[in-house]
């Protein structure tokens, strides 16, 4: 019982607990956000093989055993803050075409530090496991600016709202 009731005390942490955040500065200061420290970048070979012949985006970020990542990219997509509703509306329509056990969990338009930002949770399925997906976009540079954060679902419970951190961090200049 003495080693059993230190275990109950520390297990609550385990997997959940944040070590921190850095800072991430793209586009020549344009754009600012805060992520999880246990997110790395994606080296080229890793990316290679997890994601094969698709071109590597502005940021890749993975945790060590590759179940979270964080993909960052400007696309070449002109837009306008008043535009983000009907983009979100075309990715859920275009998701909800191309995945067809796709189970959308919420999906809005916000803003966030004075900037309109748009959002779709969804689950999908992986070979071997459901995958917690959250997209979320805004405009930089006159184009979208496209996140994708996700994780394996039993990470969701404390990741999404390590998402919501980034999101609720992010400064577009």
């Amino acid at each position: 019982m003495k080693l059993f009731f230190p275990l109950l005390i520390f297990l609550p942490y385990i997997g959940t607990a944040q070590t921190g955040l850095n800072k991430i500065i793209l586009l020549d200061g344009k754009v600012q956000f805060s992520a999880p420290k246990e997110l790395s970048p994606i080296t080229d070979e890793a990316w290679k093989v997890k994601y094969h012949d698709m071109p590597k985006p502005t940021l890749a970020l993975s945790d060590e055993a590759g179940e979270i990542n964080l993909i960052v990219d400007l696309t070449k997509q002109p837009a306008t803050e008043d535009q983000l509703d009907s983009y979100r509306d075309f990715r859920v329509e275009k998701l909800k075409k191309t995945i067809p056990d796709i189970k959308i969990l919420s999906d809005s338009v916000k803003s966030v530090n004075g900037r309109k930002i748009g959002y779709i949770k969804f689950i999908s399925q992986a070979s071997d496991q459901n995958i917690f997906n959250y997209y979320f976009f805004t405009v930089a540079n006159g184009k979208i600016l496209f996140f994708t954060f996700n994780c394996i679902e039993t990470l969701q419970k404390p990741w999404e709202s390590e998402a919501d951190k980034i999101i609720e961090s992010l400064r577009i200049k």
